[in-house]
């Protein structure tokens, strides 16, 4: 049997096409990759109620929270606003408008947890879940969550775990064209260090790591074989710090 191939019939393609397309593929890559508060915009309009992160951050809050009273509580970067739907004369605070719109809750206000805008010592209790590590430098976010907490009151962080980043998860979201985008993440293993020089002092701090708590999340997206090798490792460091002095008379 034989094959005649006619010329022109097979193209190849040239260095030029090839280099081509690596650079529009990076730029894809690079694309992907995005602050937080365009992530947030484009995350919003399918943003899950609940994530594998997420159930351990609030699986680490109830069990270091419970004792510690709330009377005025802020939560600073409180996206969609569904950990205080329920909690009378509680605010949010987002930098996100489209994620508070999604949200609907109305006890809830945009801004920046690095300026906020409430009076100092307005917060008994002050939470931070999930939000420093999209900043560069949480400094400045420190010091607003002490100043908005009054003396004698409580600020709870909660943060992705830095095993979590070295083990090569990612804080991503898939949009409704299929598209995956990773929001940027920045490592910070000084979050005590960082909240004394803001004037805080801590009190306690956890871990939370992958269990079956969370196995349902990884059945419907990467696949039990992903939680078999994920099995204990730490996705959520939680820190509950404390501003000294004495509450004032009410």
């Amino acid at each position: 049997m034989r094959v005649h191939l006619k010329s022109g019939h097979l193209r190849f393609p040239t260095l030029h096409s090839l280099l081509e397309r690596i650079r529009r593929h990076s730029r894809r890559a690079a694309a992907s990759l995005l602050n937080a508060r365009e992530g947030y915009r484009l995350w919003a309009p399918s943003y899950a109620a609940e994530t594998a992160t997420s159930v351990l951050d609030d699986e680490l809050a109830s069990k270091m929270l419970h004792a510690v009273p709330r009377q005025r509580l802020l939560d600073a970067g409180c996206g969609v606003g569904r950990r205080i739907r329920d909690i009378p004369e509680a605010i949010g605070l987002d930098l996100s408008v489209e994620m508070l719109a999604a949200g609907g809750a109305h006890n809830v206000v945009a801004g920046d947890v690095r300026a906020m805008p409430f009076n100092s010592g307005q917060f008994d209790m002050v939470w931070c879940r999930l939000v420093l590590g999209h900043l560069a430098d949480p400094m400045p976010a420190y010091k607003e969550l002490a100043r908005v907490c009054r003396p004698g009151g409580y600020v709870f962080v909660t943060d992705f775990h830095p095993d979590a980043v070295t083990a090569g998860h990612r804080r991503t979201f898939t949009a409704p064209d299929g598209t995956v985008y990773e929001i940027e993440h920045h490592v910070h293993r000084n979050h005590v260090q960082l909240a004394e020089e803001a004037g805080l002092v801590q009190i306690a701090s956890c871990e939370a790591a992958v269990g079956p708590r969370v196995q349902q999340f990884y059945t419907r997206g990467i696949g039990l074989k992903a939680y078999k090798r994920d099995l204990g490792l730490k996705l959520v460091c939680a820190f509950l710090f404390h501003r000294p002095g004495n509450a004032p008379d009410r």
